[in-house]
C-alpha cells in the first residue's frame, strides 16, 4: 500500500505534460494546390514514363506515401468541414493513397495506372461539394 500511496503523491506533485496541437500553417486552398496536387498528379501520370529509374521508383513510392498521408491529414478535425460526408471524401483519398504506396513499393506500374479512375473519383467527389464554384465555371 505505502508505494501506491508513494506513486499517487509523486503523480500528483508533477506538472502535467502539455501536448502541442496541430496547428494548420496554409489554408485549405493552399495546401491542395501546393501540396496535394502535385503529389496526386504523379499518380495521375505515372505511365508517361515506362521507364522508371530507381530515383523515379523512390520519387513515386514518397508521393503515394504522402497522398495517403495528406488524407490523414484532411481528416484531423483542425481540417475536416465536417465528421460526416467530409470525412467519408477523404477516406476514398486514403484508400487510394494507400493502395499506391503499396503498388509503388512493389513496383507495379500496371496496378498504379489502374488508379487513375479512382483517385480522379475520389477528388471529384469532394471538389463537387467542397470546393466553391467548382463545376460552375465556364
Amino acid at each position: 500500500i505505502c508505494i501506491f500511496v508513494l506513486l499517487a503523491v509523486t503523480a500528483q506533485g508533477q506538472a502535467p505534460t502539455e501536448i502541442p496541437s496541430a496547428k494548420p500553417v496554409g489554408t485549405m486552398s493552399e495546401l491542395m494546390l501546393d501540396v496535394l496536387f502535385p503529389v496526386s498528379n504523379e499518380i495521375f501520370y505515372v505511365g508517361r514514363n515506362e521507364n522508371k529509374t530507381e530515383k523515379d521508383w523512390i520519387d513515386l513510392r514518397q508521393n503515394a506515401l504522402a497522398l495517403a498521408e495528406l488524407a490523414n491529414l484532411l481528416m484531423t478535425p483542425e481540417r475536416a468541414y465536417d465528421k460526416d460526408q467530409w470525412m467519408r471524401e477523404a477516406k476514398l483519398l486514403w484508400d487510394v493513397g494507400n493502395k499506391a504506396y503499396k503498388f509503388a513499393k512493389a513496383r507495379d506500374l500496371p496496378a498504379l495506372e489502374a488508379l487513375n479512375d479512382e483517385l480522379y473519383e475520389a477528388c471529384q467527389s469532394c471538389h463537387v461539394r467542397y470546393r466553391p464554384g467548382y463545376k460552375r465555371r465556364l
